[in-house]
């Protein structure tokens, strides 16, 4: 198995298989007997009806990326809004952190025990159960003002946050296989690039149409808090809403029909001693990425409000929108580069570009800027955000997607992913003291020397672009037979 900068290939021991593999056999024994027109028609509809099937899961997969990105864009809007209504000592960082970290911690939960089951069960089935789950959060989430007593309100909305961070992250898995395997099906030249839009750019888009909403709100209510909070976890709500309507039409991919563990035992040893390199790969690489991409996302609108003379809201939200609109043109770069200069160097473009120098240019003149230019400051932040989806933004995901098996897609992309929280989550909980103690500057230095040692990580990732999917699920197969599990 190459772990390497080399293609994707497990390794696997001779074996006495036939050289035909079991599609080439069914092509070789159907070309063998003419086809009747009739034969020849039916063909052509079930062939229509997938790929109408797998353009609704490709389309299913991207809306519910969009409802997850609006669902963790929320935490910076909250923690705005509870620090105007409540003031800092009852809104405390603990307190704005544990509210933020709510909806990664639930994600972690959610990315292992749905990471499991859409290999085991259905990738459709699951995506349909996370939905819900993400709906009942979002209710419980809304309702958190008829909660009496702030401490009390403020717990109940950090459970609200977790329930849905369980769906947000179940879907993790679930989608990235489907729409991995959907593409693959029938655009498998453009795999790579619909997956990065399917996936980073719709989840980036949810940030700034939640920052929008809030924005909006403000403006038509006369800077009213509590009715800006509705109107932004209001529509939470119906996203994914939206979502279960748009899954009914998917289809689990021919991938995932002909290679699974439905009705086979999971060899785990097996899996870890043929994968642990990828898995240790992806999730150093999603560890690290998450753990300096959160926190800058998340508590953008920490930092701004510090710097935003007299703290005025809807200040605050217009530098809010514009930091959240400024990585998407990165994320549309990404995908043509994914194909362009493969996977990694994409990724290591974007780690160099923006996290090392970018960060430690905007942490060597934070003071200048931030006092002086604010404007330069939050454009040289935006570039930041940018770069960095353009690189691991656009790539990890797609290559935790492509490192593994169909039969163990779901579970090793979600060990990654659950991982890539968790970064997250101690991200954002370090992020405020780590300002606190060494000044806010040393979050970007921070985030330079991070990207340094993950750049060195990606050199070694597994490369993607132009592995057959196919070809890699019959290498696992034979290994399967070789060791007995059938």
């Amino acid at each position: 198995m190459a772990v390497g900068n080399q293609q994707l290939s497990p390794a696997t021991e001779p074996t006495d298989l036939p050289e035909k593999s079991y599609g080439e056999a069914k092509i070789a024994s159907e070309s063998s007997s003419p086809s009747r027109p009739s034969e020849d028609l039916e063909a052509s509809n079930l062939e229509h009806s997938r790929r109408l099937g797998s353009i609704f899961t490709i389309f299913g997969s991207a809306l519910a990326n969009l409802s997850d990105g609006y669902q963790q864009s929320l935490a910076s809007s909250t923690n705005v809004i509870f620090t105007h209504l409540l003031g800092k000592k009852v809104c405390t960082s603990s307190v704005q952190t544990r509210i933020s970290n709510a909806l990664l911690v639930g994600s972690v939960i959610g990315i292992l025990i749905f990471g499991y089951t859409s290999d085991r069960l259905s990738r459709k089935d699951g995506m349909l159960v996370t939905s819900g789950l993400v709906v009942v959060g979002s209710l419980m989430a809304t309702l958190a003002f008829q909660v009496q007593g702030t401490h009390d309100m403020l717990w109940y909305l950090t459970i609200a946050r977790g329930a849905a961070g369980v769906g947000v992250g179940g879907e993790y898995p679930t989608s990235a296989a489907a729409a991995l395997e959907g593409s693959n099906e029938h655009f498998d030249a453009h795999r790579g690039p619909i997956q990065v839009l399917t996936s980073t750019l719709m989840a980036t888009s949810g940030a700034p149409i939640c920052i929008f909403v809030y924005l909006m709100s403000l403006i038509g209510s006369d800077d009213n808090l509590t009715v800006a909070y509705h109107a932004i976890y209001s529509i939470s709500i119906f996203l994914p809403i939206l979502v279960v309507l748009a899954r009914w039409r998917m289809q689990d991919g021919r991938l995932f029909e002909q290679s699974n563990f439905r009705r086979r035992a999971i060899p785990w040893t097996l899996l870890l001693k043929t994968y642990w390199p990828r898995i240790l790969g992806t999730s150093s690489a999603f560890f690290l990425y998450d753990f300096v991409n959160f926190p800058n996302s998340i508590m953008s609108s920490v930092i701004i409000n510090d710097l935003v003379p007299g703290n005025s809201i809807r200040t605050v939200a217009l530098w809010q929108l514009y930091l959240a609109l400024m990585p998407i043109p990165g994320v549309l770069i990404g995908a043509w580069l994914v194909n362009k200069i493969g996977r990694r160097w994409t990724g290591i473009l974007g780690f160099l570009l923006g996290y090392v120098i970018i960060g430690f240019i905007v942490g060597g003149l934070y003071h200048k800027l931030s006092v002086d230019a604010l404007p330069a400051f939050v454009v040289l932040y935006g570039l930041l955000q940018a770069f960095g989806h353009m690189g691991p933004g656009a790539t990890i995901g797609l290559i935790s997607c492509e490192a593994f098996p169909t039969a163990a897609r779901g579970m090793g992309y979600g060990i990654a992913a659950a991982f890539g929280k968790a970064g997250a989550a101690i991200g954002t909980q370090v992020f405020t003291p780590i300002r606190a103690a060494a000044g806010p500057s040393s979050t970007f230095y921070v985030a330079g020397g991070v990207g340094l040692l993950a750049s060195v990580i990606y050199y070694f990732l597994p490369e993607g672009e132009g592995v057959v999917l196919e070809q890699e699920d019959e290498e696992f197969e034979k290994l399967l037979m070789l060791h007995g599990v059938t």
